[in-house]
């Protein structure tokens, strides 16, 4: 079954046992919580607006480090800075 959920202000497409990137959400490895479902695609390809719970676990973190680069030329102006901004790996455990 196909849904999309809505975790921290996202609207995510998942599946059942399909692994998700979603925002840092302070959780430790191996814990569960449940997401808001807001649309069911149903085994006959009708689309339910039902609204529904989704039971993920998350399965650890994730890291993306950012470079940023500022240059404006002929003015001798540069500048660099770094930014890593964090993830949680979460797999979809049922759809209800």
């Amino acid at each position: 079954m196909e849904a999309v959920i809505r975790v921290k202000g996202f609207q995510i497409p998942v599946k059942r046992g399909q692994k998700v990137i979603l925002p840092n959400l302070n959780l430790k490895s191996g814990e569960t919580f449940s997401a808001e479902v807001i649309m069911k695609k149903l085994e006959d390809g009708k689309i339910s607006f039902e609204k529904g719970t989704a039971i993920l676990r998350v399965l650890g973190e994730k890291e993306e480090k950012l470079i940023v680069f500022k240059m404006k030329p002929k003015k001798n102006y540069r500048r660099m800075y770094f930014h890593t901004q964090k993830y949680t790996v979460a797999r979809v455990e049922e759809i209800a």
